[in-house]
């Protein structure tokens, strides 16, 4: 067991680390290809203003090729593959994916095979033939393929996109691609709150309406199925906490608050002020913000006003229309704690807000479990709930945090844990009947006979024929010290 287990770690190792080389590079090219298609609807092709982004674009596709020997884009369904290795979104790079996806979509292209080294004319060429197709035209990778050899290219082959049955049509929430679209909203919200900060750090005009727009559609999955969002908490952002954070706390107290039967318009209310919980800390130095040790007495004074601070931000915020009360004081409420004995300080005695105790435990629960600047390594979700149960009722709400817990489970979301049959899973999604409880369904983290990661879906639940069950849970595990990303079993498609 210990040998096979040894293996695994080493194979996930192995494969992260390639994973890793090839998402960043990836990640560079596609940014690279998304400013030089912005600049090419600007500039003329002759233009010297274009020479600069020409460059910089071929330095990151030619390192590759020289690396690689070629270098392949492809488009399948929302997904972009480089060399056949699905490209991962991140924070800094999704509306880059997202735009590279809508352009080559609108004009029908899937597959870009580049075969050598390119030099700027041949670059050039590209990537005006390409905006200039003809959108929705069935023929244009053959055109693009025409023109292409017109100018003598022919390190560079084109090929249409493959456009399945389920793609065509209107894009809903349907239970086939509810997983993309909750991908699509979490990464998308993340950028965007990442947006609204940096605008009010910087005293500029923040747009508010995009992300009340985005909690909306966050709103609509919560309630067609929690488990959809719920899953993408589990993504841990090191470099960009405070956006990946607020998303997080936002998608704990969604879930709260649909099974406390808020409606969808106070659901909306709660998510934005779950959004902008943190967002007094954009006031406070990033020395403050980031540092490694202890804060002292006056750093620490001085992050004890965060939720004034965020009051005063978000009732300044005119595109957020006629701010509830119960926005405001949610925000000034989640660090009270349950017995009041928190910040800031009060000058009267009352109760903490619902929504000041729901985002308390959302914030908490998340901050635990999530590697920071002074902890590098995190509390596992069971540890965290541990805590938790230490500290009801006098830090949070023992009603709320019952349900906090029936929200993610016994065995968390996201959970790493070694089953009877010598398997290891990942939670995946808990068991809504209160007697199974400790028997959610898990991702087995498994390899086929080439290696490649797996993604079988089993529900802990299953019996056989003599109504014994099929797997058990043992204990839990340190995904750590397996080296194992949980994050990437819930961006990946599952084989249901």
């Amino acid at each position: 067991m210990e040998s096979a287990i040894q293996s695994q770690k080493e194979a996930h190792r192995s494969e992260e680390a390639m994973d890793s080389e090839v998402s960043k590079l990836g990640s560079n090219l596609i940014t690279k290809f998304h400013v030089l298609i912005r600049i090419s609807q600007i500039y003329d092709s002759k233009n010297v203003a274009l020479q600069q982004f020409i460059q910089e674009s071929l330095h990151a596709m030619n390192t590759f090729i020289q690396r690689k020997g070629n270098l392949c884009l492809k488009i399948v369904a929302d997904d972009i593959f480089l060399n056949e290795q699905r490209l991962r979104y991140s924070v800094e790079s999704f509306n880059s994916f997202k735009y590279l996806l809508t352009q080559w979509k609108k004009r029908l292209i899937g597959e870009v095979l580049y075969k050598e080294v390119l030099d700027e004319d041949t670059l050039r060429e590209f990537i005006y033939i390409l905006m200039g197709l003809e959108e929705g035209r069935e023929e244009n990778a053959t055109l693009f393929n025409e023109k292409l050899r017109e100018h003598h290219i022919s390190s560079i082959e084109v090929g249409p996109l493959e456009v399945s049955e389920r793609e065509e049509g209107a894009y809903t929430l349907e239970k086939e691609n509810s997983q993309e679209v909750a991908k699509k909203v979490f990464f998308e919200t993340i950028g965007t709150v990442k947006e609204v900060i940096t605008h009010i750090k910087g005293k500029q005009h923040a747009d508010m309406r995009k992300l009340k727009r985005l909690v909306r559609k966050a709103v609509n999955l919560i309630m067609e199925d929690e488990m959809i969002l719920l899953g993408m908490t589990t993504i841990k952002n090191y470099d960009e906490y405070t956006f990946n954070h607020s998303v997080n706390v936002a998608i704990y107290s969604l879930g709260m608050g649909r099974r406390l039967g808020f409606s969808r318009g106070i659901l909306s209310e709660l998510g934005i002020t779950a959004m902008l919980h943190d967002i007094g800390k954009s006031k406070i130095p990033l020395e403050i913000l980031n540092k490694p040790a202890a804060l002292n007495d006056e750093e620490w004074g001085l992050m004890k006003k965060h939720p004034l601070m965020g009051v005063e931000i978000v009732l300044n915020l005119k595109q957020l229309g006629e701010v509830n009360p119960k926005m405001v004081i949610g925000i000034f409420d989640h660090h009270l704690q349950n017995n009041l004995s928190g910040y800031p300080k009060l000058f009267s005695k009352r109760r903490m807000s619902l929504f000041g105790r729901i985002i308390q435990i959302a914030d908490a629960y998340d901050a635990m479990t999530t590697p920071r600047i002074y902890k590098k390594i995190p509390y596992t979700p069971e540890q965290t709930l541990a805590i938790l149960l230490k500290e009801r009722d006098t830090r949070f709400d023992s009603t709320l945090l019952k349900m906090f817990i029936g929200l993610v489970g016994v065995y968390p979301i996201g959970s790493l844990v070694l089953l009877d049959t010598h398997e290891m899973g990942i939670v995946f999604k808990t068991n809504p009947d209160p007697q199974n409880i400790d028997r959610p369904q898990v991702i087995l983290v498994e390899r086929d006979v080439e290696g490649r990661g797996r993604m079988e879906l089993m529900d802990l639940a299953e019996t056989d024929s003599g109504g014994r069950y099929r797997r058990n849970v043992v204990k839990t595990l340190d995904p750590n010290k397996y080296h194992i990303d949980i994050g990437k079993y819930f961006l990946r498609k599952r084989e249901d």
